[in-house]
């Protein structure tokens, strides 16, 4: 009787220390976009940086952990002709994107975090890093600018998809991915906290940029998708000296071994909103 009399005891003070602790708080984040991909090696992924905001709502389930949802819109791009890679250089595409996501995500305090509330035994602390990760939907859009305008690529079908010489169907623009990263906040007063996160979302697919495969047969394509599609597959034929150039039935066009990533680094401000006890 004794020993339930302690565990119900332990149970109910564990309970009380966390709900007493819990708060909801709501945010804006503002930032930069980044991608990695064919047209973005790893070693540039900084230089060619787009604007990302979003909003998000945020539960506080303990000094130590929280869980965030969120919606964020970015904006990506990649040009092969502002590279120093010549194979790129000849390869000549370009795309932009803006991506939509929303998800959750789990967040991990590596403080105790919160020093305004009834502290106890434990030092709480009005900063912390924190790391953090979850799960996203995301919607993007490949375009690429031609002729003094921007054309959408993914239904052009630019590697033969869904020709008679490729079975494959176009990929979906609305996709998975998995955001993870980490970062830094500080409490300003009880209700207001300021964040700074540097974060990466790893996709299942290889085409934010529309390129991923090998090139098809452009007479194919012309034919069967349209003379802009040919003409929006392989670009190296606009360069100045290369007019009539053209590329090689099954010759590489992009890297499907490796998937796109996107990356959001954000500045937020947050409103808490707490029971006081």
């Amino acid at each position: 009787m004794m020993k339930k009399i302690i565990i119900g005891s332990f149970l109910a003070a564990i309970s009380f220390y966390c709900n007493a602790q819990q708060s909801t708080e709501f945010g804006y984040n503002i930032g930069t976009s980044n991608y990695l991909g064919d047209m973005q090696p790893k070693d540039r992924t900084y230089k060619w940086t787009g604007l990302s905001t979003g909003i998000f709502a945020k539960r506080n389930l303990h000094p130590m952990a929280a869980i965030k949802g969120f919606v964020n819109y970015a904006r990506i791009s990649g040009d092969d002709s502002r590279t120093s890679v010549q194979d790129q250089l000849n390869r000549n595409l370009n795309f932009r994107s803006f991506v939509l996501e929303w998800g959750v995500v789990g967040e991990l305090n590596l403080l105790p975090f919160n020093r305004f509330i009834e502290q106890g035994d434990i030092r709480h602390y009005n900063f912390t890093p924190f790391i953090y990760g979850g799960l996203n939907v995301f919607h993007f859009n490949p375009k690429t600018y031609y002729n003094g305008q921007w054309i959408a690529l993914q239904p052009l079908s630019t590697e033969g998809q869904n020709t008679s010489i490729n079975a494959q169907q176009n990929y979906r623009l609305t996709q998975l991915a998995l955001p993870f990263g980490f970062g830094f906040k500080y409490q300003v007063t009880p209700e207001l906290t300021i964040a700074y996160e540097m974060g990466a979302r790893k996709t299942f697919t290889d085409y934010l940029d529309d390129v991923s495969g090998n090139y098809t047969d452009l007479s194919v394509l012309a034919t069967e998708k349209g003379s802009l599609a040919a003409e929006l597959s392989y670009r190296g034929d606009e360069i100045f000296g290369k007019e009539l150039t053209s590329s090689y039935l099954g010759e590489q066009r992009g890297n499907s071994s490796n998937k796109d990533w996107y990356l959001i680094n954000s500045l937020s401000i947050s409103y808490k909103l707490y029971k006081r006890y």
